[in-house]
C-alpha cells in the first residue's frame, strides 16, 4: 500500500540500510570484549573500579534508550538521529580507543559515556528504521539477517585486521579499530542517508489522517482524551506503561534480557579466561576470536532459513541448546587447551548467529500484535527498550564480574617467562570458570524456558499482518 511502511524494499535500498552496520560492528570486538580487560588490567586502573565505571556508563546510557525511542517515534523521522547519533559515537571512539598511557577513572567515564549515548542515539532508531522498511515476514526477516550479517561481516573485519597484520598488543589493537571504525562509518552513514528512504516521516502525513485513525480503532474516546491531555513526559511515562500489557513483548523481552548476560559475561571475561584460565597469549586469542565470528557470519544465514521454515522462536531455542551444551565442557579445558577451547568457540559461535539474527525479527513480528491489539504505533519505543534490556544485561554482566573477579585477585599474579601467558590462583581460575561459563549455562536455560512454545509463529504472523493491512486500509 501506498503511504505505509509496509513498501517492500527493493535489493538495494535493503543493502544500504544494512551498510552502516558493518560500520557499527567493527568496535564491537573492542568495545565489549577487549576494552574492559584493556582499561583494568593492561592500562592498570583494577578491575573492580572498572567494572564499576562501566556498569554505572552502562545504567546511564541504559535510561537514554526509551527517550530516543520516544523522541524518535514524536518527531516523526529516524535520519537525522541516525546522523547525530553516529557523530557523538565517532568523537567517544575517537578518545576512548586511543587512550594515554595512564588514563584516569574520569577519561574512562566521560568518553564512554559520550560514545554510548551516541551509539544509543544511532542504535535504537536504526532498528526501527529496518522493522519499518517491510511488513512482509520473510523479508522483514531478510532485512533484520542482512542488516546482522552485515554487522557480523565488520566483526569479523575487526577480528581478521589484528591477525592478518600481526597485531597483538591490546591498545594497538583498539586504536587500529577505532581509526578504521570511523572511516568506514563515514561512508556507511552517508549511503544511509543518500539511498534509503525515512517510511516513518515519508508517512507522517497519513498517520496524521487516515492511519492514525484507523489504528486507533477499537479504543475508547475517553482514552484518547486522556493522552492527548498529558504533558509529553506523561506520554512517555503511559507509553512505556502500557507496553507492559503486551505479554508476548514482556516476555521476549525477559529472555532476550536473560540470554544477553549469558552472553555478556563470557563477552567481558574473554581475554581474561584466555590470560589466566587457559594460559595462552595474545595471537591465540585473536584467532579464537576470528574462528567465534567467523562461524557466527556462516552459521547465520542457514539459522534464518530454519526460523522461516519452523519458526523463528523454536530455532532460536535450539540454537541457545547448542551454546548450553558447548559450555558445559568448559570446566574440563586445562591449561593450553587451544584445540578444545577452538571447538567450544566454533559452536557457540554458531549459536551466536542466530542469537542476532532471530530474536529482532521475532520483537519486529511483536510489534504488529502490539500494533493490533492495542491500536497504537510504538515502534521506536519497543525497539528502545528491547536496546535498553541489552545494555542492562552488560552493565550487569561488568559490574558483576570484574569486581568480584577483582575480589578474588584474579589479575595480582605473575607472568611466564618463556611463553608470556600468565598464571593465576586455583581459586581464582575457579571463580572465572564460574563466571565465564556455569552462570551461562543456567541463564540460558532460563531463556529457553521462557521462549519455549512461543505463540508467535511464521502462520500466526502472517495472518496478523492481513489483519493489520486490513485496519490500516
Amino acid at each position: 500500500m501506498a503511504g505505509t511502511p509496509n513498501t517492500n524494499p527493493n535489493r538495494l535500498t535493503a543493502l544500504c540500510y544494512a551498510t552502516p552496520a558493518l560500520a557499527a560492528a567493527i568496535p564491537t570486538i573492542p568495545a565489549y570484549i577487549l576494552l574492559p580487560s584493556l582499561y583494568g588490567d593492561t592500562l592498570g586502573l583494577g578491575l573492580t573500579l572498572t567494572g564499576i565505571l562501566f556498569f554505572v556508563i552502562r545504567l546511564i546510557d541504559m535510561f537514554t534508550d526509551p527517550l530516543v525511542g520516544y523522541l524518535s517515534d514524536h518527531t516523526q523521522t529516524r535520519k537525522p538521529w541516525v546522523i547525530a547519533g553516529a557523530v557523538l559515537a565517532g568523537i567517544g571512539i575517537w578518545f576512548l580507543f586511543n587512550p594515554p598511557s595512564a588514563p584516569s577513572g574520569f577519561y574512562l567515564f566521560g568518553w564512554a559515556s559520550l560514545l554510548f549515548i551516541g551509539w544509543t542515539m544511532f542504535q535504537v532508531p536504526y532498528l526501527a528504521w529496518g522493522a519499518e522498511l517491510s511488513g512482509d515476514y520473510d523479508q522483514r526477516g531478510n532485512i533484520s539477517a542482512l542488516r546482522e550479517g552485515t554487522g557480523l561481516v565488520g566483526i569479523l573485519l575487526a577480528g581478521a585486521v589484528p591477525v592478518v597484520a600481526g597485531i597483538n598488543a591490546p591498545l594497538a589493537q583498539t586504536s587500529l579499530l577505532g581509526n578504521v571504525t570511523l572511516v568506514v562509518g563515514a561512508l556507511g552513514v552517508l549511503i544511509l542517508a543518500l539511498f534509503v528512504p525515512d517510511m516513518l516521516r515519508n508517512k507522517k502525513g497519513v498517520q496524521d489522517g487516515g492511519l492514525k485513525s484507523a489504528l486507533a480503532a477499537g479504543t475508547r474516546q475517553g482514552d484518547q482524551k486522556a493522552e492527548k491531555s498529558l504533558s509529553k513526559v506523561g506520554q512517555l511515562r503511559a507509553g512505556i506503561a502500557g507496553l507492559w500489557k503486551n505479554r508476548l513483548f514482556v516476555r521476549l523481552l525477559c529472555a532476550w534480557m536473560i540470554n544477553g548476560l549469558a552472553n555478556g559475561l563470557p563477552a567481558v571475561c574473554f581475554p581474561l579466561f584466555i590470560r589466566y584460565g587457559l594460559g595462552l597469549n595474545s595471537a591465540d586469542q585473536n584467532i579464537l576470536i576470528l574462528l567465534y565470528f567467523a562461524l557466527a557470519v556462516i552459521a547465520m544465514p542457514v539459522w534464518v532459513m530454519l526460523g522461516g521454515r519452523f519458526g523463528r522462536p523454536v530455532i532460536w531455542c535450539w540454537a541457545m541448546i547448542a551454546a548450553i551444551v558447548a559450555f558445559v565442557f568448559v570446566p574440563f579445558l586445562g591449561q593450553g587447551d587451544f584445540i578444545g577451547f577452538a571447538v567450544i568457540c566454533a559452536v557457540t559461535g554458531a549459536a551466536l548467529g542466530a542469537d542476532l539474527a532471530l530474536p529482532p525479527a521475532i520483537q519486529a513480528d511483536v510489534d504488529d500484535w502490539d500494533q493490533y491489539r492495542f491500536g497504537k504505533s510504538r515502534t521506536g519505543l519497543l525497539f528502545a527498550l528491547w536496546n535498553m534490556t541489552n545494555k542492562l544485561a552488560l552493565a550487569l554482566a561488568a559490574g558483576f564480574a570484574f569486581p568480584v573477579l577483582g575480589a578474588v585477585g584474579l589479575t595480582t599474579i605473575g607472568v611466564t617467562e618463556q611463553s608470556g601467558a600468565s598464571t593465576a590462583n586455583e581459586w581464582a581460575v575457579g571463580v572465572l570458570v564460574v563466571i565465564y561459563a556455569v552462570v551461562p549455562v543456567v541463564l540460558k536455560i532460563m531463556a529457553v524456558a521462557m521462549m519455549w512454545r512461543f505463540p508467535l509463529g511464521r502462520r500466526h504472523q502472517l495472518a496478523l499482518r492481513r489483519r493489520l493491512d486490513r485496519r490500516m486500509s
